[in-house]
């Protein structure tokens, strides 16, 4: 199979394109620019040639639609996506970034009649605790975005829908929550990685958030469920829930610091301002998809990463 990872030069894609590599097939990265700085954190340069690389901007649909003919895709996993702070500094370009262009892609699907499209939307969506009651959030719940960002996600939901009901797009939406692992470099929920690296670098870290108790997704967990999403039967959901663990802040950086007593963090107080309890049933049921990775068992291998990494860099 051929496919087309917009995005893919970002943390998840490089993950993504790991495990794809390892599975045989094909693929085909889409983005803005070819920056190596991340795949290089986590691909060997014996993977790094065997992707191909296509420069082009996710609002360019004639562009889009000629990469997907030309090299005969037949599944798109869209990652491409400006993050929370972006977003907020400039709400007109957000639309056209993280809405026009997820749109671009359903619409490549529709015209090309492909396999499925796999897409990456956010717990963004959703709002504060005090809008659920302090309940678990159902994966069919109420949105009230808190952000420019996950109000763009939002419409790509529907979106999504829209396409599968009127065109029969195959689509599936995974809305992922506070990812972390060795790659991982921006939007607001990036401060655990931030934090971990810091430790492992011996540098003074402020955690921000310390009232917190956030969804700590380990990347490999992210990409494993995306994989996973890519073949799987066709699913009754559009877009799903995918959790890791809820667990509070301080709860890592206690963790962090029995793996490295002389660790030097500082915990801000503060809530990162959306809730993080949701249900993930659905994907259980329908995709077979649990988390793989409690919080220690990722906090212990991104930190691993971090010092292997310092150490080569040093060699």
């Amino acid at each position: 199979m051929s496919y087309l990872i917009t995005g893919g030069m970002g943390c998840i894609g490089s993950y993504v394109i790991r495990d794809l590599l390892a599975a045989g097939e094909k693929i085909i990265i889409y983005d803005f620019a070819y920056d190596l700085t991340i795949p290089r954190m986590v691909l060997s340069e014996e993977q790094i040639d065997r992707f191909e690389f296509v420069q082009g901007d996710i609002t360019d649909l004639p562009h889009l639609l000629r990469t997907v003919q030309e090299h005969n895709i037949d599944r798109i996993i869209h990652l491409a996506s400006w993050q929370v702070p972006a977003c907020n500094a400039n709400p007109p370009q957000a639309l056209k970034v993280v809405c026009e262009g997820t749109i671009n892609v359903f619409e490549a699907a529709r015209i090309f009649n492909l396999k499925r499209v796999v897409w990456a939307s956010s717990v963004a969506v959703f709002g504060s605790p005090e809008d659920y009651n302090q309940q678990q959030i159902l994966n069919d719940a109420p949105h009230y975005p808190k952000f420019i960002y996950g109000a763009c996600k939002s419409l790509n939901e529907r979106y999504a829908m829209h396409y599968f009901d009127a065109y029969g797009v195959d689509s599936i939406g995974l809305r992922f929550t506070a990812v972390y692992g060795v790659g991982r470099t921006r939007g607001m929920s990036s401060f655990t990685t931030k934090m971990i690296e810091d430790v492992a670098l011996g540098i003074p870290h402020v955690c921000p958030f310390g009232d917190d108790a956030v969804d700590w997704q380990y990347v490999e967990d992210v990409s494993r469920s995306i994989v996973m999403a890519c073949t799987c039967a066709p699913t009754e959901t559009r877009v799903f829930n995918v959790k890791g663990g809820i667990r509070p802040v301080r709860e890592g950086i206690a963790y962090l610091k029995s793996i490295v007593p002389e660790a030097q963090i500082e915990l801000e107080p503060g809530l990162f301002g959306i809730s993080w309890d949701y249900d993930a049933t659905p994907i259980a049921e329908e995709i077979g998809f649990t988390p793989a990775y409690t919080m220690e068992q990722g906090i212990l291998e991104t930190y691993n990463k971090f010092r292997e990494r310092c150490l080569n860099t040093r060699d």
